[in-house]
């Protein structure tokens, strides 16, 4: 808790890259299969690392408590790689997925 009846609830998210390896896709006569070209630890993803902050007032009506809230997600506007194309060729290590952007949300709760 803060100053003025302010609650501050930060979170540090730490997540270690996923290992992987090269992989390739082959041809056979019942069709396509992927293949190990390296061993699946060879190689590791980077780490994902995430702030976010909730910020909370609550202001008494009587017998009642309306709540105002602020969270901010991905506070540090980090864009790490979530996942990466393993697959040997000219989309190998491009990302598929990366994290949501800085994000602000408001909100409010009504206590009766």
């Amino acid at each position: 808790d803060a100053r003025w009846g302010i609650r501050l609830a930060p979170s540090f998210r730490h997540q270690s890259g996923q290992p992987f390896g090269r992989t390739f896709l082959a041809t056979m006569n019942y069709g396509a299969q992927r293949v190990l070209a390296e061993s699946i630890d060879s190689q590791r993803q980077d780490n994902i690392n995430v702030f976010d902050l909730r910020v909370e007032k609550s202001v008494p009506f009587g017998t009642r408590r309306l709540g105002l809230v602020l969270d901010l997600y991905n506070l540090t506007n980090a864009n790490t790689e979530q996942n990466i194309n393993w697959n040997s060729g000219s989309t190998y290590l491009a990302p598929s997925t990366i994290i949501g952007p800085r994000i602000a949300r408001f909100g409010a709760r009504f206590d009766w």
